[in-house]
């Protein structure tokens, strides 16, 4: 990598560059992998769906390959996301005709954290050991743990101790590697304050959780003072934060919050504005300069997506009344080549 080009050998000094990659693609990003990362988290291959599609029987072929890639650019890998309440398949809930057991569903939980440490632990140098367990609405009436986790099947069935559960294996097979509990609108107060007491929890049960992913989905503007004081917030519980799901949609830029969307708001999106997609880049100006700031607690920043030819928020919809449409929320476009905001944000690490 180049001292001058690569935004990776540019934040050494801050922290790791990462992106998500997905196996179907990985080929396709190798050079620009190489050039500007220095960290990749698969995108949904290490999730239950994928490599447990029933029980005992795995399926490691995608993982594989991006892995190989990772070591063959000498890039380590952020193991995502074993124990999330999507893409788990439904043999982990059920005992036969019976639901499962939490006792049972601990050991499956158990057993698949093995076989993955057994696998792939000298390549990887954090896990998000469990993925948005935190509920992002308090239902009427709740209260208690209904009131803090999402209701999951594992929630169903085993209360909130599957977390623990999960670190707990994790830690046991894979000691040398840091555990985070990763979830999205982490900067939003109310459930900052579910997340807070999640890993809380954790500690006071004695399980090892060494740091915080904080997503960072933007559809709607930054709140920057809003995302300082969640830093300050969540790095006062010992933890180190990873920036692990960044990326920043075209309605990022419309001046607000866009839940829920307007008509205007709607036709804005449809037309997808040049000078809106331009506006993005100047929010990743900002976003940096906040994660340059906390870099002694940030040790890492990843992008969910490596180019705008392939990005998740192209058929996400926001809400019922928004179209699905192209959206360009990364740093590189659509043939790979780097944004004007990148050499900005070189320029900005000298």
């Amino acid at each position: 990598m180049s001292n001058i080009l690569s935004l990776a050998k540019s934040y050494e000094k801050f922290f790791k560059i990462g992106a998500a990659v997905a196996c179907k693609n990985i080929d396709s990003y190798t050079d620009i992998l190489r050039e500007h990362f220095n960290s990749v988290t698969p995108e949904n291959e290490m999730k239950y769906i994928s490599t447990e599609p029933e029980e005992g029987k795995f399926t490691f072929g995608d993982t594989d390959k991006i892995f190989d890639t990772a070591r063959a650019l000498g890039i380590k890998v952020r193991a995502h996301a074993p124990v999330w309440h999507n893409q788990t398949g439904g043999w982990m809930y059920k005992d036969g005709d019976k639901p499962a057991s939490p006792e049972l569903i601990y050991q499956r939980i158990d057993a698949h954290s093995k076989a993955l440490c057994e696998r792939y632990n000298n390549d990887v140098y954090a896990w998000d050991v469990v993925n948005e367990a935190v509920i992002d609405e308090v239902p009427e009436g709740a209260s208690g743990d209904a009131a803090i986790y999402r209701d999951s099947e594992y929630f169903k069935l085993c209360g909130a101790d599957f977390i623990a559960a999960a670190f707990r294996s994790m830690d046991k097979y894979s000691p040398n590697a840091q555990l985070f509990y990763n979830d999205y609108n982490e900067c939003d107060p109310q459930k900052r304050g579910r997340i807070v007491s999640l890993i809380k929890r954790l500690k006071e049960q004695g399980c090892r959780v060494d740091g915080f992913g904080m997503q960072q989905h933007y559809f709607g503007t930054p709140d920057y003072d809003e995302l300082k004081r969640s830093i300050e917030i969540y790095a006062g519980l010992g933890l180190r934060l990873h920036i692990t799901e960044l990326d920043v949609s075209i309605m990022a830029t419309f001046g607000h919050n866009v839940f829920p969307p307007s008509a205007e708001d709607i036709e804005r999106l449809k037309a997808s504005r040049p000078e809106d997609i331009a506006a993005i880049e100047d929010i990743y100006l900002k976003l940096f300069e906040i994660y340059r700031s906390y870099s002694d607690v940030i040790d890492c920043v990843t992008t969910w997506g490596v180019a705008d030819d392939y990005t998740w928020m192209d058929g996400f919809v926001p809400h019922d009344n928004a179209p699905a449409v192209k959206q360009y929320p990364l740093l590189f476009d659509i043939h790979h080549a780097p944004k004007a905001c990148i050499s900005k944000l070189i320029a900005a690490a000298k």
